[in-house]
């Protein structure tokens, strides 16, 4: 199995402007466990409030490789 470094990304508008910022996960796994405990929940809500509903917020894989989990050989 191969894990690849995640970002969660949270996108919005500027004053016309797309702004991207990331932060970086070992793997995919931890990115959507800080999604679900709601880690980011108070920056994104406090982006939406200040600048409306162009936002959105996801777990995004690199193709980078975190690690690479090879099967361990079975003895005969």
């Amino acid at each position: 199995m191969i894990e690849y470094f995640t970002a969660l990304v949270i996108v919005y508008t500027l004053q016309g402007h797309d702004i991207e910022t990331a932060v970086w996960f070992k793997n995919e796994r931890h990115c959507l466990r800080a999604m679900n405990n709601r880690s980011a929940d108070m920056m994104y809500n406090y982006l939406y409030d200040l600048y409306g509903n162009e936002i959105s917020m996801g777990c995004y894989p690199s193709e980078k490789r975190s690690n690479l989990i090879r099967p361990r050989v079975r003895p005969n």
